[in-house]
C-alpha cells in the first residue's frame, strides 16, 4: 500500500473539511475532477479512508463534563467487559491499550454528578476493577478524531 504525495494531500484536505468539493480539490492539486474521484475511491477501497463524519463540540450540546478514563479490567474477563463497555451510551470512544490501563474511554456527561454516576456504572461491569478519570479542562490541539470535536 503505497501512498504518494497527492494521496496524502487529499487526505489532509478531507481531514480539514470532508465537505470540500472534488472540483475544489482538483483545482488546488492541479488535477482533474475524475483523477481526484478515482484517488478517493482507491483510498476508500484500501481502507485508508474509513468514513466521513461530523465533528461536534460536546459542550455546545450540553455535555460539560468530559473525561478520558483509564479502565483497569481483570485479564480473565477483559473481552466480556469490553463488550459491555462498547454498549455504554456515554462512552464515545473506547480503545484496547497497552500500558497502565487495558482500556481507555472518552466519556461525555452533562455535569460532574452525571460523570460520577457513569464511572460508578462502569465499575459495576463484571471484570472492571478500577476507573482512572482525567477530566478534560481544555483541548490545546486536536488533529485526530479521538475527542470528536475540534474545540471540545
Amino acid at each position: 500500500m503505497m501512498l504518494d504525495e497527492k494521496d496524502l494531500l487529499i487526505i489532509e484536505m478531507l481531514s480539514r473539511n470532508a465537505r470540500i468539493s472534488y472540483s475544489e480539490m482538483a483545482r488546488q492539486l492541479n488535477m482533474s475532477d475524475v483523477a481526484v474521484i478515482k484517488r478517493i475511491k482507491k483510498l476508500e477501497q484500501m481502507g485508508v479512508i474509513k468514513g466521513y463524519t461530523v465533528l461536534v463540540d460536546p459542550r455546545k450540546m450540553g455535555y460539560n463534563a468530559i473525561s478520558i478514563t483509564g479502565i483497569t479490567i481483570n485479564p480473565e474477563k477483559i473481552f466480556t467487559a469490553l463488550s459491555e463497555l462498547k454498549k455504554h451510551p456515554a462512552i464515545k470512544f473506547l480503545a484496547l491499550t497497552t500500558g497502565d490501563h487495558p482500556a481507555i474511554a472518552l466519556i461525555w456527561a452533562r455535569n460532574e454528578e452525571e460523570l460520577a454516576k457513569i464511572h460508578e456504572s462502569i465499575l459495576e461491569i463484571d471484570g472492571v476493577e478500577k476507573v482512572w478519570p482525567a477530566i478534560i479542562l481544555d483541548v490545546l490541539k486536536n488533529e485526530g478524531s479521538l475527542c470528536g470535536s475540534p474545540g471540545l
